[in-house]
């Protein structure tokens, strides 16, 4: 069942499925620039150092020649913000098949980032470094290699809290401004990027063009103020393995056939690995991942929701708890645009399901390029495998 409001008042273009070049082509026409934007520390474990958070950008090269020549893409920049587990170039671009999203918008003509906050991939991890740090049943895992049996925490504490995570955005948002000369960059978040995206965009609505999360983070009763003690007692590190991640929080909750590409897995975890030197020799020869733990969260709730201005689109797997994103949807009370969308034969990852993750690409294009879906500024929808309606619609 879904609602139609009215549609806004504007010009929109329905976009129809071109055909894309194939990943090889894809790749030969793709200029990709690693950077690592400087920043002053605020997580609690090495506030006030500078450091260097890591940034990707992925445009196609007659694209990336304009925007050198000072071309402004102005209303087509999009920065990605990774998830609560796993850093954003496996997210977000994928060296596997048509899977790259930021590929698949950079061809669209887009401009398009993703970063690494602090304690995920090539961006510092701060107290990371130290196999001890961690819980002892994670220490297990690493026994041996590197650890030889259990030891105590040098650093007794959670790790990042969603300021200093707000806070990294911060500095990249502007610096992508400043070196593309827009006064807006679009966001993408997943999981507790959406916490991070859209709590970011509730306190910076003149830098946020427009918003897509998927299968955002949100606590609608949560604190809206940071908690006294920081930072907290804890750990600042906690591991997953291989079948952890791909199997006990994936595949246990997929449930329809040919839902994900039987091959993906061992790409996906080969390129966590790839953008995490000590966890790829940690513990069992495939390696372990390193996350950040104890991250203390606030300022994402009813209060902050109603905050948001920008044209949020929400979608979300029917596999992934689609109510509690629907609470979010409800709350968006400041905005006059706001979509959201739950797919079939979707789970918390569906960005890598065969099922979903084109319908996804598809979406955000046009959502960036014209803050609608299939037309439309508001709604609540529901979709088939690959975005097909259901029948009725």
């Amino acid at each position: 069942m879904q609602s139609r409001p009215a549609a806004c008042a504007v010009l929109t273009t329905l976009l129809v499925t071109a055909a894309q070049p194939s990943p090889i082509e894809a790749q030969s026409r793709h200029v990709m620039i690693e950077r690592f934007v400087p920043h002053t520390s605020t997580v609690p474990a090495n506030a006030g150092e500078r450091v260097g958070i890591y940034l990707r950008e992925k445009a196609t090269a007659s694209a990336a020649a304009r925007f050198e020549s000072g071309t402004s893409p102005e209303g087509r920049v999009v920065l990605f913000v990774h998830g609560g587990s796993v850093s954003s170039i496996p997210d977000y671009d994928l060296d596997y098949k048509d899977y790259s999203w930021m590929g698949f918008l950079a061809e669209a003509g887009f401009d398009t980032f993703a970063m690494d906050q602090s304690g995920y991939g090539r961006s510092p991890r701060p107290m990371m470094a130290d196999p001890c740090n961690m819980s002892r049943d994670d220490q297990v895992l690493v026994t041996p290699g590197p650890l030889s049996g259990p030891c105590d925490p040098s650093y007794p504490y959670g790790s990042t809290t969603v300021q200093s995570d707000w806070d990294e955005i911060d500095t990249v948002v502007d610096y992508i401004r400043g070196l593309r000369g827009v006064d807006r960059v679009s966001l993408v978040g997943w999981s507790a990027g959406g916490r991070r995206t859209g709590g970011y965009a509730a306190r910076h609505p003149e830098k946020v063009d427009k918003l897509f999360l998927y299968a955002p983070g949100y606590s609608p009763s949560g604190p809206s103020k940071a908690p006294a003690g920081l930072p907290q007692p804890g750990v600042p590190m906690r591991l997953q393995t291989h079948e952890t991640l791909t199997q006990g929080r994936w595949q246990e909750n997929v449930v329809c056939e040919n839902q994900v590409d039987p091959d993906i897995r061992d790409v996906i975890w080969r390129t966590i690995m790839a953008f995490d030197s000590l966890g790829s020799v940690w513990g069992p020869p495939e390696g372990v991942m390193r996350v950040r733990a104890g991250n203390q969260s606030w300022g994402w709730n009813k209060e902050y929701a109603a905050k948001v201005t920008a044209p949020t689109m929400i979608v979300v797997g029917e596999q992934d708890n689609p109510e509690a994103r629907g609470v979010l949807h409800a709350d968006l009370t400041g905005t006059d645009s706001k979509v959201l969308v739950t797919m079939d034969c979707a789970t918390h990852f569906a960005v890598w399901e065969t099922s979903q993750y084109k319908f996804m690409h598809r979406a955000s294009l046009e959502w960036f390029t014209d803050g609608t879906y299939r037309g439309e500024c508001n709604g609540v929808y529901r979709v088939g495998v690959d975005g097909a309606l259901p029948s009725g619609q």
